[in-house]
C-alpha cells in the first residue's frame, strides 16, 4: 500500500504562501491551486497512492485543495495554536492513522522542519520513505520554471548548478535517504 501525505494543508499556510512568495505570478492563488492539485493527481492519485491530508486539530483543509471522496483526512492531536509555541504532533500517532504503508512520500509545511521531522520518523520506523521537495514551500518557485514536470519528481536539480552548490545541496541531505533522489 502506497500512501501520499500533505502536512498541514490549512488556510493559513498556504495563504502564507502564497501571499509572501517573492516570485511574482499573475493569479498565484488560482495558479497554485490548479498546479497543487494537477501535481497531486498526476503523481500519486494516478499512480494509486492514498491521498492523506494532515491537519491540527480543529482546523479545515484550504480550499486550495480540491478534495475527492476518497482522500483522508487525519487530525493531528495538538491544534494550530499550540503548534505555534514550537510544539510538534507525534508523528507516530500519525503515522499510526495511516495503517502500515509500504511506501510513503511526504510533503507539506515546511521541508526542513515538520516536514522532515516526519519522514524521519517514517523511515526510523522501516517505512520506505522519500520528501516529494516541489510540493513544500518551495512549490511556488518550482511551479515559475517553464521546464516544471507535473507528474514527476524532483523538479530541481542540483547538478545543473557549479560543484560547490551540488557538493553544499547534498551535504544537507547527507545521512538522511528520505532526502536522497536520484538527481
Amino acid at each position: 500500500m502506497k500512501k501520499f501525505v500533505f502536512l498541514y494543508p490549512i488556510k493559513e499556510y498556504i495563504d502564507f504562501e502564497i501571499k509572501n512568495s517573492f516570485r511574482r505570478i499573475e493569479n498565484l492563488p488560482e495558479v497554485y491551486k490548479k498546479n497543487l492539485n494537477k501535481c497531486i493527481d498526476l503523481r500519486y492519485r494516478k499512480k494509486d497512492f492514498g491521498i492523506n491530508y494532515v491537519v491540527f486539530k480543529n482546523s479545515l483543509v484550504s480550499e486550495i485543495i480540491d478534495l475527492r471522496e476518497d482522500d483522508k483526512i487525519i487530525s493531528a492531536e495538538i491544534d494550530y495554536k499550540t503548534h505555534k509555541k514550537w510544539i510538534y504532533p507525534n508523528p507516530d500517532f500519525v503515522i499510526d492513522k495511516l495503517g502500515k504503508p509500504e511506501e510513503l512520500i511526504v510533503s507539506g509545511f515546511h521541508m526542513w522542519d515538520c516536514v522532515e521531522k516526519f519522514a524521519k520518523r517514517a523511515f526510523e520506523r522501516g517505512i520506505k520513505t522519500l520528501v516529494d521537495e516541489d510540493l513544500t514551500e518551495f512549490f511556488v518557485s518550482r511551479i515559475a520554471r517553464e521546464d516544471f514536470k507535473f507528474e514527476e519528481y524532483p523538479n530541481f536539480n542540483p547538478r545543473n548548478k557549479e560543484k560547490f552548490f551540488f557538493e553544499s545541496f547534498m551535504e544537507a541531505r547527507k545521512g538522511k535517504p528520505w532526502l536522497w533522489h536520484k538527481y
